[in-house]
């Protein structure tokens, strides 16, 4: 998990040690109450007031700002003129995986599921203001209590989708065990699933570079979206150079045949920072984030 830092304005001459105050506050690990802490209570507000949390800022404009609408808007309109493309062009697919006889195939289109088609910000929240940290068990409670909602016009679009006669994929890095109650999310929200066949791919130890090839089969791939370049395209995990690189080399798939969503909450291009090793501390994790800043 990671955050957005805060852009902060302050009037001109003040000392720099304001600046190095902030900085160290930004880079120093949150700390959490210990049992003695518990004995007074206190609100979920004044605890993020006092020790603060690197998502904190991430959260918060995921949550509440204009901003993040108007992105959510401006994705989908954006997948939806694609789609009308690229039912109109039979050599059209947005898989590298797919390469040759998918002309003829029925179309589809593939979908990230956290983050592009549900919204688990009211989780990160709580992460900020209770759990200090991602967890497995925490994650499979939060689904079970049914509590996600969906990303702005997600629902539209999926709706538009399926009046077209495309066939709608999800798939995503939640296990296996995860799927009755992911199931019941999708339901609840109205999203639609296909009954005749399969179409949530959860992870079953399979890549989802292979999970777009089993895909790609049996249905020409008209649209990628996701949240993460694993969404799109193999090399995820590399460094950060090799990541941006790899944005470079299929410059001509952003905004046309991948969409792409904003989440600054976590991701891959996080853990880059600290090598995917999420046994490391949370404090060893949150030192060298911060040394990956530039200035």
């Amino acid at each position: 998990m990671t955050s957005v830092a805060a852009s902060m304005r302050f009037p001109y001459g003040r000392p720099l040690r304001v600046f190095s105050l902030l900085a160290a506050i930004v880079c120093t690990p949150p700390t959490f109450a210990s049992e003695d802490d518990e004995k007074t209570p206190t609100s979920a507000s004044a605890s993020c007031e006092q020790h603060g949390h690197e998502m904190l800022n991430s959260v918060l404009w995921q949550q509440t700002s204009a901003e993040y609408l108007a992105l959510t808007k401006q994705t989908f309109w954006l997948a939806r003129a694609s789609l009308d493309r690229a039912l109109g062009d039979r050599n059209w697919t947005a898989a590298l995986e797919q390469t040759e006889n998918f002309e003829d195939l029925s179309p589809a289109v593939i979908l990230d599921l956290d983050e592009t088609v549900l919204n688990n910000v009211r989780y990160e929240a709580r992460i900020v203001l209770e759990y200090g940290s991602y967890s497995r068990a925490s994650f499979q409670d939060w689904c079970n209590e049914g509590g996600t909602s969906s990303v702005p016009q997600a629902r539209a679009f999926l709706d538009y989708v399926q009046s077209r006669g495309v066939t709608i994929f999800y798939y995503s890095s939640r296990p296996e065990e995860l799927r009755a109650c992911t199931t019941k999310s999708l339901e609840r929200l109205g999203m639609p699933i296909e009954r005749e066949f399969n179409t949530i791919l959860l992870n079953d130890g399979s890549t989802k570079s292979l999970q777009r090839e089993r895909v790609g089969k049996k249905f020409r791939i008209l649209l990628l979206l996701g949240d993460n370049l694993e969404d799109f395209v193999t090399g995820s995990k590399d460094g950060a150079e090799a990541r941006k690189a790899l944005v470079q080399e299929y410059a001509e798939y952003w905004g046309s045949k991948w969409i792409i969503l904003p989440n600054p909450m976590y991701g891959h291009w996080e853990a880059t920072f600290y090598d995917f090793d999420y046994g490391l501390s949370s404090s060893e994790r949150l030192r060298r984030k911060c040394s990956g800043l530039n200035k």
